[in-house]
């Protein structure tokens, strides 16, 4: 009995010291490691049976379940890969190629949400057995920043697009206003010097047209970033205000205007005529949009952007902001004069320059701002600002190469 046992005890301890089960143990301590933390889902199914075997957390979780509810049961018979006959037939396929892969494959979780996943699937030969051995990645997550990442490219183009027009635009009203600097001179010179009587009234209209030439170029250089002539600390609800007999004029009669201006909003730091003329352009084009009756709700309030909230307004930075909004029930745009609506000279009209919202844009922009237009035809349109507080730090995060305005699609009230 004790030759037996120690037999039994030279033999244990050989096993125990034999490198090679050493080398197997520890390899399969490093793959049960990677198998319980990796961040992918991991099924491993028998290739004979079919039956799941074993499951990873991080799978279980995605799809709502514990392991208990994979462990024994077929591929094709639980619940997240329940299309029987689509399992049966990549089970086939899998077991004939050793490989299969879906870059889209839609999974239902415990609670019904479809989620799209890539699926891959390799055949192993684990002595004289095979084991299926599934790597499941959530491509949600991957979309999302695609998405996002398609929405940033594209901003950035249309920034970039409208950088150039700028840089062309201010060139051009430079220009012209040289030009007209020379003209209007001349027609100074010409009535001090014998043109008083002009019973054809020639002087008088080519002053008219140079008046409208000068409002023109103001527009375009207000588009090409202008300057900001005379700045002061302005209450934006208090400029609505203000200007309200004004905006009585520009409209149709038969549009009811609604406000909503409270006082005591945060200050900005603004130019009030360029702040005007652009209120003013917004509610004309409100108005031309309305055919009859309609309305049009003017709204100002104050808006505290987190990092978490400023990602979805294209160049501004964490900070305290007074908004303008102005919505009306007209007729609404389509996507292409959405995508289009700050270029200057561009409209929708036979009559007219085309210059208001470029206007608007440039005036925005001069005040480290940020607008967007949203409309859908026959839903309206939405036209919102965002201007700094006057007593907040706000730091631009793009800088003036890049123009911080951007025009999106989206619906109305």
């Amino acid at each position: 009995m004790g030759y037996r046992k120690d037999i039994a005890d030279r033999k244990e301890i050989k096993l125990a010291s034999n490198p090679a089960v050493d080398v197997l143990k520890a390899s399969e301590e490093r793959y049960r490691r990677l198998f319980e933390t990796a961040q992918d889902g991991i099924l491993i199914i028998d290739a004979d049976s079919g039956q799941i075997t074993d499951v990873n957390p991080f799978l279980a979780d995605m799809l709502g379940y514990v392991r208990e509810d994979f462990v024994g049961k077929s591929l094709w018979s639980f619940g997240p890969f329940k299309d029987i006959r689509a399992s049966k037939s990549a089970f086939q396929e899998l077991i004939s190629n050793g490989y299969i892969r879906y870059e889209h494959l839609p999974l239902e979780t415990r609670t019904g949400q479809c989620i799209e996943v890539e699926f891959i699937s390799n055949v192993y030969p684990v002595g004289q057995k095979r084991t299926i051995q599934c790597n499941i990645r959530d491509n949600s997550q991957r979309k999302h920043a695609e998405e996002a990442s398609l929405i940033i490219e594209s901003q950035l183009k249309e920034a970039q697009k409208m950088a150039a027009v700028s840089t062309l635009a201010g060139g051009i009203a430079h220009q012209f206003n040289n030009a007209l600097t020379v003209i209007t001179g001349g027609l100074d010179l010409l009535e001090e010097n014998g043109c008083r009587q002009d019973p054809a009234g020639y002087v008088d209209h080519m002053k008219s047209a140079t008046d409208r030439m000068t409002r023109i170029i103001r527009e375009l250089l207000a588009y090409a970033r202008g300057g900001k002539d005379n700045i002061e600390k302005i209450s934006l609800s208090d400029l609505v205000k203000d200007s309200l007999p004004l905006i009585m004029s520009v409209l149709k009669p038969s549009i009811a205007i609604e406000t909503k201006l409270p006082s005591g909003l945060p200050e900005i730091y603004a130019d009030r005529n360029q702040m005007q003329m652009a209120l003013l352009a917004i509610l004309s084009n409100a108005s031309e949009a309305i055919d009859t009756q309609g309305h049009i709700r003017i709204i100002c309030r104050e808006d505290a952007m987190d990092e978490e909230s400023v990602k979805a307004f294209a160049g501004l930075a964490p900070g305290i902001y007074t908004s303008l909004t102005v919505e009306d029930n007209g007729e609404g745009m389509n996507e292409e004069t959405v995508s289009r609506v700050f270029e200057p000279f561009f409209t929708t009209h036979f009559q007219g320059r085309g210059l208001g919202m470029a206007a608007v844009y440039g005036t925005v922009k001069n005040h480290d701002g940020w607008i967007s237009v949203k409309s859908q035809e026959n839903q309206g349109t939405v036209v919102c600002i965002y201007l700094p507080a006057a007593d907040t730090k706000v730091e631009i995060a793009i800088q003036s190469q890049v123009p911080i305005l951007i025009a999106q699609q989206g619906s109305s009230f």
